[in-house]
């Protein structure tokens, strides 16, 4: 009986010690222009038990990332700001906060376009063999807000993020997406600020003034 409690205390022991964190989310999905630089975004992890405790993450191998791109992680211990393959960090993971530690990954993007994914392993390097992979996917495409297909000859200018038309006559913006589905109808104004506008899409604007009209097309 006692060799029986033993070994039953032993394995509560362990599975305790196993327990000790856990990522509900494993993988996020940036979808970025290369004008929204840095690109960042985080996965949270969640402790498991009632005292604080020290975490390790290590970045395992990064798929089609671009050497332009400079990766940073900040687990709200430390700010890494140029993190290749290989390296790793240890951080705190407190017991009993409202808010989950978050693992925050940073990407200056240089310009450069691309899809890549970046890989991590989060462990508890007391215990190694309980390992959770977390992977942070980037979507870049170019920035398309300078809207080039304007030119001198056009009615609209593009100024500081707003599109506008010159001589300050309203005209009538309408914006839709790939879809067809209408983000703004027929709104009668003389400029159009493109923050206001659905993120993370391709967005048609077109504009009507007297009888000119302009369809531009837009990554917002």
């Amino acid at each position: 009986m006692r060799h029986l409690i033993f070994s039953l205390s032993l394995f509560l022991c362990f599975s305790s010690r196993a327990q000790v964190f856990h990522i509900p989310d494993t993988s996020a999905l940036l979808v970025k222009t290369t004008s929204q630089s840095p690109a960042h975004w985080y996965i949270e992890v969640f402790s498991d038990i009632s005292t604080d405790t020290v975490l390790r993450w290590k970045a395992t191998h990064f798929d089609n990332v671009p050497v332009q791109w400079q990766i940073s992680m900040d687990d709200q211990t430390t700010f890494h700001a140029n993190v290749q393959v290989g390296d790793s960090g240890d951080f705190n993971l407190l017991a009993n906060q409202a808010f989950a530690t978050k693992l925050i990954i940073g990407a200056m993007l240089n310009g450069t376009p691309g899809h890549g994914i970046c890989y991590f392993d989060v462990y508890d390097p007391d215990n190694a063999s309980v390992i959770q992979e977390i992977s942070y996917e980037f979507i870049v495409t170019p920035s398309t807000n300078a809207i080039t297909e304007l030119n001198e000859a056009s009615f609209l200018e593009w100024k500081e993020g707003i599109l506008k038309v010159k001589d300050e006559r309203e005209a009538v913006f309408q914006v839709s997406d790939l879809s067809g589905r209408i983000a703004v109808q027929n709104k009668l104004t003389n400029q159009l600020n493109i923050s206001d506008l659905p993120k993370n899409q391709v967005l048609l604007i077109q504009v009507k003034l007297d009888n000119k009209q302009a369809i531009i097309k837009i990554y917002n």
